[in-house]
């Protein structure tokens, strides 16, 4: 079992140390008697990585701040930080694959202003007609795309044009479910650990994260925050390069 999982990515941990955070103040009254005013106690982690090459560090960077837009279709079109269609179209349905869904009709769009930036994933479902199934599909800014974990030409209906994201129906491609924009690039080692999670499960409605692995005995909602960087010089794949050991806080909601 990895030490640290996020989203279905292990993060590779050199060192860490939690603390208990207890909700509510403790006090003495005037005769001297404890008074205790604490009424929950939350768990804080912090963590140093191991040392990473500068692709995987940003992706880490943004993948720990929750960085990016969910749209999960449950009741609405908004994204989990409240961002509204930009253009409004489709409609709304039950029985996708995560339970809320949005129907386009052949040619129609709908689309959120993200600002996704130069770099960005993308990762969503797609129902296919043709094959009568939900289809998992990730693009990337740099044109590689993915459709059930194997390259593919295919995007799934979605676009990103300046920053802004969209999906539009097609012939037997018109429901969409689960929509993700990340606003960085994820490296192809992680393809396989995001079309595992997101093919079993609803991706976390950023920016929170579900945090698992050894560190803790159950699975956690989390918030996290990239504090420090290291710069080191070190080997990876047989070349020096100067990367960074990253330190950060994961906070339980």
């Amino acid at each position: 079992m990895a030490f640290l999982v996020l989203n279905g990515i292990q993060v590779p941990v050199a060192e860490g140390r939690r603390r208990q955070v207890n909700i509510g103040t403790d006090s003495r009254a005037f005769s001297g008697a404890y008074r205790l005013g604490r009424r929950a106690v939350r768990q804080e982690w912090e963590f140093k990585t191991l040392p990473l090459p500068p692709d995987e560090v940003l992706a880490l960077r943004g993948l720990i701040a929750g960085d990016g837009h969910t749209v999960a279709f449950e009741g609405d079109a908004f994204t989990s930080r409240g961002l509204n269609q930009a253009s409004v179209a489709g409609q709304l349905f039950q029985g996708a694959r995560f339970g809320g869904g949005l129907n386009l009709a052949v040619g129609a769009s709908a689309s959120w202003a993200m600002q996704l930036g130069a770099r960005w994933t993308a990762l969503h479902h797609v129902y296919s007609g043709a094959a009568g199934t939900w289809l998992q599909v990730i693009n990337r800014s740099d044109g590689k795309r993915w459709t059930q974990g194997v390259p593919s030409e295919n995007a799934g209906g979605l676009s990103v044009v300046s920053g802004s994201l969209a999906v539009t129906g097609a012939t037997n491609a018109v429901s969409f479910d689960d929509v993700v924009g990340l606003p960085f690039m994820v490296p192809d080692a992680w393809v396989p650990y995001l079309v595992a999670w997101h093919t079993s499960r609803a991706w976390s409605a950023l920016p929170f994260l579900t945090a698992s692995g050894g560190f803790t005995a159950t699975e956690t909602k989390v918030l996290g925050e990239v504090r420090d960087g290291e710069f080191v010089e070190f080997s990876h794949n047989g070349a020096r390069v100067v990367g960074e050991r990253l330190e950060f806080t994961l906070r339980e909601v």
